[in-house]
């Protein structure tokens, strides 16, 4: 099928609140002013199947889908509110949303779209990306496989848990990066002066390390380690921890599910080590039920995310989020036409800045 020159941006349900935000910022192009976000009709019959109908022709389209891997407790501030029910947002599960993006894809294809772009900025079963035990399945290979089979022809994504992800994927997989994004609300929003960063174990040194690099700033990592095979791992010491004193401290991670390890490293500095922690931030905030919280009576500042998930509410001070819209539609706009997508997360400022107010 032959791509036209015209671009079509649809969203499910669970994704409607990012969405909105991506069209806001290509909208700012003259050559997209015209530009629509549209949501298919989606009817759950009384035996739970699903069916997903595309009210416009896409003959020939460059289309876009947006659909995040949300969770239902995600869902009440994702949807679009005149068009959902939200007491049925509780029925919004992954498994719902995955199955509404597999049929939703399919039915564009079968419509004769030029083109399908995915644009799952939070990857489904992102997690599940080795068999590191017997007769279980890689589940993040397998849901790429199930896009290509639905008819997705590639996928553009935010910070995969692992990397060797886009070597499952059966199609192109453009990675973006949000840690510049949240670098640049730490200098503008924060005294990043006054900033240190601590990697709380081996694992995180990578993330402590580019955020040092990011906020120049000094870095300290935790020696941890387990005294028995039966006990969990313990902060023995803390290597730079004479850089660090006195500073604000910021612990940075690719996700936060239910804080627990976060609150437990957390505790031990500051018992242990007199080292109170400011900031905690992450790419994907998924905040299981109670995280929040948990995290909240540490005593920490302020949890940083983006919004590749729907925020947990509306308005919280202590969460504060960082759209992730404007990259995203750069590289929309890059990959319709035909222009480098790496250009854009090798450098994050060259068309946006965080508010998505155009560059010259």
């Amino acid at each position: 099928m032959e791509i036209n020159s015209r671009l079509m941006l649809f969203t499910g349900r669970a994704s409607y609140y990012l969405g909105r935000k991506i069209l806001n910022v290509l909208q700012r192009f003259p050559e997209m002013q015209d530009l629509r976000l549209y949501e298919p009709e989606v009817i759950k019959f009384a035996n739970e199947n699903l069916k997903v109908k595309i009210s416009e022709s896409v003959r020939g389209a460059d289309v876009f889908v947006l659909q995040t891997a949300a969770s239902s407790w995600h869902a009440h501030t994702g949807i679009n509110s005149e068009k959902v029910n939200t007491e049925d947002t509780s029925e919004l599960s992954l498994s719902e949303n995955l199955m509404e993006l597999f049929i939703m894809v399919d039915a564009l294809r079968g419509a004769s779209a030029g083109r399908i772009t995915v644009i799952t900025p939070y990857y489904p079963y992102a997690r599940s990306d080795k068999k590191d035990e017997p007769r279980i399945s890689i589940t993040a290979r397998l849901m790429g496989q199930m896009l290509r089979d639905a008819g997705a022809d590639r996928v553009l994504t935010m910070n995969l848990h692992a990397l060797q992800i886009q070597g499952f994927m059966p199609m192109p997989c453009d990675q973006l990066d949000a840690n510049p994004l949240i670098a640049r609300h730490f200098r503008e929003a924060e005294k990043s002066e006054n900033l240190a960063v601590l990697a709380t174990d081996a694992g995180g040194v990578k993330w402590a390390t580019k955020y040092a690099e990011m906020l120049k700033c000094p870095l300290a990592v935790c020696d941890k380690r387990r005294w028995k095979d039966n006990q969990d791992p313990e902060i023995r010491n803390v290597i730079g921890i004479e850089e660090i004193k006195g500073k604000e401290i910021a612990i940075f991670d690719d996700e936060i599910l239910t804080g627990g390890t976060m609150t437990t490293a957390i505790a031990a500095l500051k018992d242990r080590f007199d080292l109170p922690v400011s900031y905690v931030s992450c790419v994907h905030g998924v905040f299981a039920k109670g995280a929040v919280e948990r995290i909240r009576k540490t005593g920490v500042r302020q949890v940083v995310t983006t919004d590749t998930l729907p925020p947990l509410k509306k308005d919280d001070d202590f969460v504060k989020v960082v759209s992730t819209a404007p990259l995203l539609a750069a590289a929309i706009r890059n990959i319709h036409t035909g222009k480098s997508v790496t250009r854009i997360f090798t450098q994050p400022n060259f068309i946006f800045d965080i508010q998505g107010n155009l560059f010259p």
